[in-house]
């Protein structure tokens, strides 16, 4: 409303109402953090997400992979599809470990919205 109030009248809108400083990341249950550019898991995510789909396939509940590529708010194919790469990535470690896929949602967010790492997959508990 007041853009299109600013923008009737001809002002350029002030430059502190240009952009929200970005909120801190929401824990998560585990964070895999990637490369720029790649989906590929390095070894001391891959071992810690071997020990938690261990301990998780013996807990209730499910499993959301909440995966970013790129900079803040980018929602580009090129960004979501790296992000759904990474998702797929740490998804086939988990099933791969014990993990029943019916149990894991899948989250392609593409560039994040939140001051984390912009370049990583937040393993948390559906719904939560």
């Amino acid at each position: 409303m007041l853009a299109a109030i600013w923008l009737i009248l001809g002002n350029a809108l002030p430059a502190f109402a240009a952009e929200a400083p970005l909120s801190p990341p929401q824990p998560a249950l585990v964070r895999v953090v990637f490369d720029p550019d790649t989906s590929s898991i390095n070894k001391t995510a891959r071992e810690e997400l071997v020990a938690f789909a261990e301990d998780f396939q013996r807990r209730s509940g499910r499993l959301e992979l909440r995966a970013y590529a790129g900079p803040p708010h980018d929602t580009s194919s090129n960004a979501r599809r790296l992000a759904l790469k990474r998702a797929l990535s740490v998804r086939r470690v988990l099933v791969s470990n014990g993990v029943k896929a019916e149990r894991i949602h899948v989250r392609a967010l593409g560039g994040t919205s939140d001051n984390g790492p912009q370049d990583r997959v937040d393993v948390k508990l559906f719904g939560g």
